[in-house]
């Protein structure tokens, strides 16, 4: 009976091994949104595998394949200047599930599809005009920008303390 409860454990253990690869797979959704208000921008992203896609109108999705590394977004349109952002990975939460089910193998399963990473599912790129109708109107975009710069590395240091916390006693 032991062996046939340890078998039993073992089978389902396996079948959760990977979990992100189960329940997210290894593409995702991506939305570009230009800012300050700019709509109809014409974008790239392009990971550092040579994986590329492209949004003709923004605001737009695209669906990419995650665990490529960073991907740069570029993005053009009449009278803006180019405008490039560099998009890093984090790690997805269903990958966490592989360690409280003692998952090594759905880690490493994970961490080689591509499923234990996620870009941001909505990035967001500011494009400034070629041209100012006036020096208030740029100081008022330069602060908008600011702002959404402090509290974006705000939410990323946020984030990097989360993933820094103990878990806990797990055994």
């Amino acid at each position: 009976m032991k062996q046939i409860i340890i078998g039993t454990t073992l089978c389902i253990l396996g079948t959760m091994s990977g979990c992100a690869t189960i329940t997210t797979g290894t593409d995702q959704s991506v939305t570009v949104v230009t800012e300050k208000n700019v709509a109809g921008a014409k974008c790239a992203l392009k990971d550092i595998k040579g994986g590329e896609w492209y949004i003709n109108d923004t605001p737009g999705t695209a669906s990419v394949r995650k665990g490529d590394g960073p991907m740069s977004v570029t993005c053009t349109k009449e009278s803006f200047k180019t405008a490039t952002l560099m998009v890093d990975e984090v790690i997805a939460g269903a990958t966490l599930g592989n360690i409280l089910i003692g998952g090594g193998i759905g880690i490493f399963i994970d961490a080689m599809s591509g499923a234990g990473q996620q870009y941001p599912d909505k990035i967001i790129v500011w494009m400034e005009p070629e041209e100012w109708r006036s020096e208030d109107e740029r100081l008022e975009w330069l602060k908008a920008k600011e702002a959404y710069e402090a509290e974006l590395l705000a939410k990323q240091k946020e984030l990097q303390e989360s993933q820094k916390a103990p878990m806990g006693d797990l055994n």
